[in-house]
């Protein structure tokens, strides 16, 4: 990466190119749910983001734009086109935030599972996250990751999943526990900072790309009005739910969740060949 650190990411299967960026705190390890039911259509890339996983945070200040940068690296690196891109919470931030730099030239289609072009609310924006948080909150928020982040990843993993899950299957809940709590609490609180920051509304209208927005009915970070904002401000998007799903679809109903990504990156795919074809041809 841009600062000498490596970045560490999977390559799964061939095909049409599907990137997948994980969410806050996370890895790309939360797809496994998936990975291997997409790698049979796709070329799946998956990387860690820098501070995540095994991705180092290097040296440079954290941030979305830092991330943003990486994962174009990334996509340079490995010479990747006609790419449908998904980002789960914070990984659509910093797609939305590749977007809005560079273009999305490169990419033939998106898909938004449970992210808010704003996390927080405002007194004239109320589809922030669901708890209402605003700057005085988040601010209390990033306090209490500096000040404990193993108390903080375990309160925060259960609000990860539809409401009563955590009682129904606490083993799945004390793995994601753990796996939260391998991050780093400062690192992770200054990409809650510079997340906190992004407002993208601007930016959408401008991202003129098919777009699938996934939500979870049941979810305890956004709700529904923030999918039907994102389906009316985007220029080419639609939307589907997931009725037992909170914030995290794909780990909550993996094999409908991995149904509706195949069948919407068929088609976009279909669609940027199409179009490749018909500018190739001689007029």
């Amino acid at each position: 990466m841009s600062d000498g650190s490596v970045m560490r990411y999977r390559d799964l299967g061939a095909g049409p190119v599907l990137l997948l960026v994980h969410g806050w705190a996370a890895s790309g390890d939360f797809f496994d749910s998936v990975a291997d039911q997409l790698a049979a259509r796709f070329r799946v890339v998956i990387p860690d983001l820098r501070a995540h996983g095994a991705t180092p945070a290097g040296t440079g200040p954290l941030d979305i734009d830092l991330l943003a940068n990486d994962v174009q690296t990334l996509i340079d690196a490995l010479e990747l086109d006609n790419i449908t891109a998904l980002g789960w919470s914070m990984g659509a931030t910093v797609l939305w935030q590749l977007f809005a730099r560079n273009g999305h030239a490169r990419f033939a289609g998106l898909i938004i599972e449970d992210m808010s072009p704003r996390i927080l609310n405002t007194q004239d924006w109320a589809l922030g996250m669901s708890t209402g948080m605003d700057i005085a909150g988040s601010g209390r928020a990033i306090e209490a990751m500096r000040t404990d982040w193993q108390a903080y990843a375990a309160a925060f993993a259960p609000r990860m999943f539809a409401r009563g899950r955590a009682a129904r299957e606490p083993g799945m809940i004390a793995d994601i526990v753990a796996r939260l709590s391998l991050r780093d609490g400062d690192a992770m609180a200054d990409l809650w900072l510079s997340m906190a920051s992004q407002d993208l509304r601007e930016a959408l209208p401008i991202m003129n790309l098919p777009t699938l927005v996934i939500s979870g009915e049941r979810s305890e970070a956004y709700g529904p009005g923030t999918s039907r904002y994102l389906v009316d401000t985007l220029p080419d998007a639609q939307s589907i739910s997931f009725a037992k799903s909170g914030h995290a679809p794909h780990l909550e109903e993996p094999k409908e969740f991995a149904s509706a990504v195949t069948q919407f990156a068929n088609r976009v795919h279909a669609a940027a060949v199409t179009h490749h074809n018909t500018e190739g041809k001689p007029s």
